[in-house]
C-alpha cells in the first residue's frame, strides 16, 4: 500500500520575507518539495511579512493566503480568523497525511487555527526557537500575547502531535512539557549552501569588513561590538563594521543613535533591511563575522540562527560562548570564541585576525566543514521529513 503524501500547513511565520525565523523554515521544506516530498502551503500574518506578495496565491510552490488583524479596528479580528480559519479547512488535502508545521509557540493569534486543525484531522507540530518566558516586549497586547503562549505551551501536549527544538535547553523545555506523551526532536539551525559557493578568497589586509547580521535587539550585544571596533579602529583605520538586519522600532532608532554618535561613524555602514540576494552577495564579500549575544536567560536558551551562515562563508567567525555554541565550535580551531558583554575580548579577537589575516582562511576552512556537516538544509530537511513521517 503506498505512503499517504504529505502536505502541511505552515503557521505562525511567511515562507517569503526574508528574516531569520522566514529561512529556518524555508531551509527545512523547500528541499522537500523540490523532491516532491510534501506539498506546502503558508497562512501568512500580515504584520510578519516584509515584502509584498499580494493577498494569496502560489509563491515557490507554497499555496499562501495573508491575513491581518490591527488592534486599532477591533472588528478587523473577525475577517482575521474567517479567513484564516477558511485557509486552514481549504488546505487540508485528501489522501494525505496532512500537518500544521507552527513556528514557535502557540498564542493568541494562532491557537483558533491550531486547535481547528486539529479537530478536522490535521497532525500539529511545534518548532520552538524561543523561549518566551524570558522574553520581553513594550506594549500591552505584546505582552498579553507572551503571557498566553507561556500558558498555552504549558498544556499543548493536549494538542500537539511533535516538537521541534532549536537547542539543547529547548529540547529540555520541550520533554517538560511533552511529560513523556509527546516526542521531542531537536533540529538546530539550517543554512542553504546554494548561497555559498566555494570559491578561491584572498583577503585583502588593507580593506577588510566585519559583518553582522540580524536583529539589534539587547540580546545580540551591539552595543560591545561597536565598542570594540571604535578601540581597533583607533590603530586599524582601514577596517570597515557592516551592519545589515531589522528590528523593533526602538531598538532600531537606539542603534542609529549610537552609531551616530560614534567616533567611527564614517567606518560603520548601516544597510538595514536587504533582499535576500542583496544580503548573501554583501555576505559573501565580507572577511570577518561576528555573533556577539549576551549572558542573558533569553539568549542562551536559543541558537543563533545567523551564526550558521557565518560559518558556512567559510571566513574568520568570532562568536560568544551562549548557548549550544561550544557544542560546535572550539576556539581557534572553527572559530574565536569570547566571553559575552566582553568589549576587550571582541576587540583583542578582531585585532588577532586583522593583525594575522591568514587567520580567514585557516578558520574558514573548519567553520565551513561545522556547517556542512551539523547544519546542511539539505541533510536537515531529511530529519524533519522523518519526523512527518513518524507522527
Amino acid at each position: 500500500m503506498e505512503d499517504k503524501k504529505i502536505n502541511i500547513l505552515v503557521i505562525g511565520v511567511s515562507c517569503f520575507d526574508g528574516m531569520a525565523s522566514s529561512t529556518r523554515v524555508k531551509n527545512l521544506i523547500e528541499p522537500l518539495i523540490n523532491k516532491n516530498e510534501i506539498t506546502a502551503n503558508n497562512l501568512v500574518y500580515k504584520s510578519d511579512n516584509r515584502v509584498d506578495i499580494g493577498k494569496s496565491g502560489s509563491l515557490n510552490n507554497i499555496n499562501f493566503k495573508v491575513i491581518d488583524f490591527k488592534a486599532s479596528n477591533l472588528f478587523s479580528a473577525f475577517s482575521f480568523l474567517i479567513g484564516g480559519l477558511g485557509f486552514v479547512g481549504k488546505s487540508k488535502r485528501a489522501g494525505h497525511k496532512n500537518i500544521i508545521y507552527n513556528y514557535n509557540y502557540p498564542d493568541l493569534k494562532n491557537i483558533w487555527f491550531l486547535l481547528y486543525g486539529k479537530m478536522i484531522g490535521y497532525k500539529i507540530v511545534l518548532d520552538i526557537i524561543e523561549d518566551n518566558r524570558f522574553e520581553s516586549h513594550l506594549g500591552f497586547i505584546n505582552k498579553l500575547r507572551l503571557k498566553t503562549s507561556v500558558f498555552l505551551f504549558k498544556i499543548s501536549r493536549f494538542f500537539t502531535n511533535a516538537y521541534v527544538a532549536i537547542s539543547g535547553s529547548l529540547y529540555e523545555r520541550a520533554q517538560q512539557i511533552g511529560k513523556g506523551k509527546v516526542p521531542v526532536y531537536l533540529i538546530p539551525i539550517t543554512v542553504n549552501f546554494n548561497y555559498f559557493k566555494k570559491t578561491d578568497y584572498i583577503p585583502d589586509p588593507n580593506n577588510l569588513k566585519i559583518f553582522y547580521g540580524g536583529s539589534f535587539a539587547e540580546k545580540d550585544g551591539l552595543q560591545y561590538l561597536i565598542e570594540a571596533f571604535e578601540e581597533v579602529s583607533k590603530c586599524q583605520p582601514g577596517v570597515q563594521l557592516i551592519l545589515t538586519g531589522l528590528g523593533n522600532m526602538p531598538d532600531m532608532e537606539k542603534l542609529k543613535d549610537r552609531i551616530s554618535k560614534s567616533v567611527s561613524k564614517e567606518s560603520i555602514i548601516f544597510k538595514g533591511f536587504l533582499s535576500t540576494q542583496d544580503y548573501y552577495e554583501l555576505l559573501n564579500t565580507c572577511d570577518i563575522f561576528c555573533m556577539t549575544r549576551i549572558n542573558s536567560a533569553f539568549a542562551n536558551a536559543g541558537f543563533p540562527f545567523k551564526l550558521g551562515e557565518f560559518l558556512a562563508a567559510g571566513r574568520a567567525v568570532i562568536a560568544t560562548r551562549v548557548g549550544d555554541v561550544d557544542k560546535y565550535l572550539f576556539n581557534d580551531i572553527n572559530a574565536l570564541l569570547i566571553s559575552p558583554e566582553s568589549v576587550k575580548e571582541i576587540s583583542d579577537a578582531l585585532l588577532v585576525v586583522i593583525k594575522h589575516p591568514e587567520k580567514i582562511n585557516q578558520l574558514g576552512v573548519e567553520a565551513r566543514k561545522t556547517a556542512a556537516t551539523n547544519f546542511d538544509s539539505d541533510k536537515v530537511s531529511i530529519k524533519l521529513l522523518s519526523i512527518f513521517d513518524f507522527i
